[in-house]
């Protein structure tokens, strides 16, 4: 009697990437480390006195890592700020090895921080062209993103503008990585993704709470309703999921909904004050004499080491029966009814200059001026991706350029309503560089993708 051998499953070993595929990994990783290098070196002390961000980040990350806590005794308001850069900061000065410290944190170690978040930004970019639409397109963006002189001096910076900048590129990537497998778990860590941006900056969330839907709408019109309600489902769930927890936290020591942060009131009042033409510095020219009235004590200063908050309680104080939350909110209801529908055309100008302000000026800090070679060649880039986005959608309605235009879209929007600054274009810089840059390759490529079908 004979008995029947079962054959044993061959086992292959996973096939050997191609010349291609090491030569282009090479490249990428030489820029990474490239821009690395660079920004190591801009990452010393920056002379000069810290913006008022600056010196908040500091403050939080070094309450948290202290006392565990967001904020304590030295910061007044601490939800005026999302919580992803102070933890970075904390986080770079825990590595350190040393005890924490009441007093601060290593401003050195923080810096280097930023420096590693700004080459993974060069990763993120490639990532996020190269989905679209080929290595051509991620390479040429990651180069962009890793000598353009403004993306490497904004480490000297102690603020949100690199962690932002990485975490949005990085989570508009993660979409379009989803978009190519077409599973509902795949726009899940999309969501996921967004929600650490918008941890890091506020300004994201609108855009992030619309991208679900659309993301629904447009998987839907490949892929049939059913996938369509899950894609869309999936990408608010991830967000919902990482978002929450924050929003409910702060909520609760607010006794009032904060979706991330709480400053939106006082920063919209800034944003919409037409005789300061919307900019903080102008808000402290036109109230100068109110905010001396209020606070005596600095008149003879020089107005930009005067606290923001002494201006805004000078606004307040036009309300002397009023909380002064409450008192701030009227004076911006004031501003709608007085400057939006009373001066409609000059507020309009208004809003242009903010728009021009913040996306045809590189970002260089508060008391630092680019050269003007510096920001001409920004606003060539600028320029030219946004024409490459724009010419690519029109012609090619490639869906992963939609999401990404109305990513940066609707972020800008939600800045120029309150105060735009060059620094706020900064974080969305490098994924307009890699949409941009796929743009062009799919208009030079002449077919469509086949990344545009989902992997099966």
């Amino acid at each position: 009697m004979t008995t029947a051998r079962i054959p044993l499953p061959a086992f292959a070993w996973p096939s050997p990437p191609g010349r291609r595929a090491v030569v282009v990994a090479a490249l990428v990783a030489a820029l990474i480390v490239a821009a690395g290098g660079l920004r190591l070196e801009a990452a010393g002390d920056r002379p000069g006195h810290p913006s008022a961000d600056e010196r908040a980040y500091v403050r939080l990350a070094a309450d948290l890592r202290s006392t565990g806590s967001y904020g304590g005794p030295t910061t007044a308001h601490p939800l005026h700020w999302a919580p992803g850069a102070p933890a970075l900061f904390a986080l770079a000065d825990a590595l350190t090895g040393r005890a924490a410290s009441p007093g601060g944190i290593d401003t050195h170690a923080a810096r280097r921080a930023q420096a590693v978040v700004g080459a993974l930004t060069v990763g993120a970019a490639f990532a996020l062209a190269a989905l679209i639409a080929g290595v051509w397109a991620g390479l040429a963006a990651a180069a962009a993103v890793a000598f353009l002189p403004p993306m490497i001096t904004a480490t000297e910076h102690l603020t949100s503008e690199p962690l932002g900048a990485f975490a949005f590129t990085a989570a508009l990537a993660t979409v379009a990585w989803a978009w190519k497998r077409g599973r509902a778990a795949g726009f899940a860590v999309a969501g996921a993704a967004l929600g650490v941006a918008c941890l890091v900056r506020a300004d994201v969330l609108l855009a992030a709470l619309v991208l679900g839907p659309v993301i629904g709408v447009l998987h839907a019109r490949r892929a049939g309703r059913r996938a369509g309600l899950a894609a869309g489902g999936a990408t608010l769930a991830g967000l919902l999921v990482l978002v929450a927890p924050w929003s409910v936290w702060a909520s609760v020591n607010e006794q009032a909904f904060v979706p991330i942060t709480d400053g939106g009131a006082s920063t919209l009042f800034v944003g919409t004050y037409l005789p300061g033409n919307g900019t903080m510095f102008g808000l402290k020219h036109a109230l100068a004499r109110e905010a001396v009235r209020v606070h005596p004590e600095i008149r003879g200063r020089p107005l930009f080491r005067v606290r923001e908050q002494d201006f805004l309680d000078a606004v307040a104080a036009r309300h002397p029966g009023m909380r002064r939350d409450a008192a701030i909110s009227a004076e911006l209801h004031r501003n709608l009814r007085v400057y939006l529908l009373g001066h409609p055309v000059a507020f309009a100008r208004m809003t242009a200059a903010k728009v021009w302000r913040m996306w045809a000026f590189p970002f260089r800090g508060t008391f630092h001026r680019a050269r003007s070679s510096t920001i001409w060649l920004h606003r060539v880039l600028v320029a030219v991706a946004l024409a490459g986005l724009l010419a690519a959608l029109v012609r090619r309605r490639a869906p992963l350029l939609g999401i990404a235009l109305l990513a940066i879209g609707i972020t800008t929007a939600v800045d120029v309503a309150f105060v735009a600054e060059a620094r706020h274009a900064f974080r969305l810089l490098p994924a307009l560089l890699a949409a941009g840059a796929a743009g062009w390759a799919l208009l030079a490529a002449g077919e469509p993708r086949p990344s545009e079908t989902p992997e099966r």
